[in-house]
């Protein structure tokens, strides 16, 4: 059974704007209470007060999904990187005034740039590995990351950078401690090369570089596994994850609003199935603008018995 109640909108016309969930698990694979605060890019937003729940395990855990909005293309590389980043430390700012006991915060994929091949490479910027100096002249939005994860004390995971290293261009997530350490870093493995003809056309390849790691980490509540969109896609890899001992999967996405409806929710779905875990997927927020890669939001979160404790319909 399930037990959930969702903040009443203001709006009913705007399809969804902000809301919290709690939800409790029970005789699941992973025993958890668990809460999820939920934001979306929205001009307008309520907030109720939140009722509570009697926990059926102790092991607990408060995840906050930021669906920030999609960064535009019309501005300068520094200029578009810094309202990126302003926008996600509000988000998070209020992830965690909304929610005191917040655990992690997951960002999108891109969170610090536009969605286009064409902009990966003047983006670049060099990716710090754990044990690794962040240096902010070379790295800022690891330095931006590393200083957010400290200032809230709060588990991150930084959607996805685009990556720099010796001639290549790498889609790179990173996964810091309340105390601002790198312990994890994601090379996305599999490229989004796609041609659904008189709707999407998108190469990743054409820029990027695909990774070759399977990547886990020990998180607030055990092992994490951490991958990226379209690398959910591949069973094998979250079964690779899962045999490391993982009991959350986290995928920072940016789906279209073709493959999105389609396959997004049937994916995170299969692979929690498959695996038996938690899967939290996180999405920037559509732009609704003409021209602008057309991201399909619907962050969420999926139990292993295959239902969806969350889900932003924007």
């Amino acid at each position: 059974s399930l037990l959930s109640w969702v903040f009443p909108m203001r709006r009913r016309s705007v399809c969804l704007q902000s809301f919290f969930v709690v939800a409790q698990s029970f005789s699941r694979p992973v025993s958890s209470r668990f809460s999820v605060h939920f934001r979306l890019a929205s001009p307008k937003r309520s907030f109720s007060s939140l009722r509570s729940v009697t926990a059926m395990s102790a092991d607990k855990f408060t995840v906050a999904l930021c669906q920030t909005p999609s960064v535009s293309s019309a501005l300068e590389v520094s200029e578009a990187r810094k309202v990126a980043l302003a926008s996600a430390k509000e988000f998070v700012e209020e992830a965690k005034k909304k929610e005191p006991g917040l655990s992690m915060v997951i960002l999108p994929e891109m969170f610090n740039c536009p969605y286009g091949t064409k902009f990966f490479e003047p983006f670049a910027e060099t990716v710090p590995g754990p044990g690794e100096v962040v240096n902010e002249a070379e790295s800022p939005s690891t330095a931006f990351l590393v200083k957010l994860a400290k200032e809230n004390s709060i588990w991150l995971i930084g959607g996805s950078i685009s990556e720099g290293k010796e001639g290549k261009v790498y889609n790179t997530s990173l996964a810091l401690k309340p105390d601002g350490t790198i312990v994890a870093k994601h090379r996305k493995v599999h490229l989004f090369d796609i041609n659904v003809p008189g709707k999407i056309t998108f190469k990743e390849s054409d820029t990027l570089t695909a990774g070759s790691e399977i990547t886990t980490f020990e998180g607030p509540w055990g092992t994490t596994g951490l991958a990226i969109c379209y690398d959910v896609r591949f069973a094998e890899l979250a079964l690779c994850m899962r045999e490391r001992g993982a009991k959350v999967l986290i995928y920072p996405g940016a789906f279209n609003s073709t493959t999105g409806p389609a396959h997004w929710k049937k994916l995170m779905t299969g692979r929690a199935l498959d695996t038996q875990t938690f899967v939290v997927a996180c999405s920037p927020a559509p732009s609704g603008i003409e021209g602008e890669y057309p991201a399909y939001g619907h962050s969420l979160v999926v139990d292993p018995w295959g239902e969806t404790l969350v889900s932003g319909c924007v």
